[in-house]
């Protein structure tokens, strides 16, 4: 399956006299995990609303693949496969865990040959009367390939015992998969991922390394900001760093954490300073 590459190019943003957002360029690859990174402040967070259409930019363009889709909403960049996950889980709390993977399945319409991590399980759910609501207000109407994709997504993240479970009474954690569980059924082509880790624990952020690692060799281009610098370290094949709404280092992961400037930035913050010293590390 042919993908594209997820490129901001030039971006600006402003906000009076501040400038959250300058003149930043990135590529997120198809099969490769992008890691960006910053203190508070940085523009992460502004940058991500730019990509996704939440904001729209006062200079510079994105770009996925060859169509600019800098004036595109949302949802529409959702449909082209520009998929996100939000640093505060973003669920249908009334309905179950199924329902909410329905949902997300039935956002985006296209073949998808195998599912997205390659596996085979049989399509058994069925949609809820009030998940059925939700699909007729958005348009949409479920079909059964999509249910197979929600049991496949469900099976491959461990999530099958609670699939009947109403999302509102589930822990973080738990709703933190759940809704990485929901990216997976969009099919995704470019999954970003707001502050994934937040609210795991050391297992369950393991089981998520092992995903985005499983969903990028899939072909899926994964960007990554998360404030858990080891996670970001440890899974990805690039990484951005951010200061002041500027790009200061980009490249290999231990180039960057050895960056003189992304070193004297995070100096005095424990979390990078503790990946950056390292045994072995200069």
């Amino acid at each position: 399956m042919s993908r594209g590459v997820l490129q901001a190019v030039g971006l600006v943003r402003r906000y009076g006299g501040l400038t959250a957002v300058d003149h930043v360029d990135l590529v997120a690859p198809p099969g490769m995990i992008t890691g960006l990174i910053g203190p508070n402040g940085a523009g992460k967070s502004t940058l991500f609303s730019l990509l996704t259409g939440v904001e729209q930019p006062d200079e510079g363009k994105v770009m996925l693949g060859t169509t600019d889709i800098s004036k595109m909403r949302p949802d529409i960049r959702s449909r082209r496969g520009l998929v996100q996950t939000f640093q505060v889980p973003s669920l249908f709390p009334t309905l179950t865990v199924a329902d909410n993977l329905l949902v997300g399945a039935e956002n985006r319409r296209r073949d998808y040959a195998g599912g997205l991590l390659g596996l085979s399980a049989p399509g058994r759910g069925r949609t809820s009367r009030l998940a059925e609501g939700v699909l007729e207000k958005l348009g949409l109407a479920p079909k059964g390939p999509v249910t197979q994709v929600v049991e496949e997504v469900l099976e491959s993240l461990g999530l099958s015992d609670v699939r009947d479970t109403i999302a509102g009474t589930l822990p973080t954690g738990a709703l933190r998969l759940v809704e990485f569980a929901r990216a997976l059924c969009a099919r995704p082509d470019i999954l970003l991922l707001d502050e994934p880790a937040s609210g795991l624990d050391a297992e369950e952020t393991a089981k998520l390394s092992e995903l985005l690692r499983r969903t990028a060799a899939e072909g899926v281009g994964i960007l990554i900001v998360d404030h858990d610098v080891d996670l970001v370290f440890s899974v990805v094949d690039q990484v951005y760093a951010m200061v002041g709404g500027r790009v200061v280092a980009s490249g290999d992961p231990q180039e960057v954490r050895g960056d003189p400037t992304v070193r004297s930035v995070y100096l005095a913050q424990a979390p990078l300073a503790a990946a950056a010293s390292q045994p072995g590390e200069a």
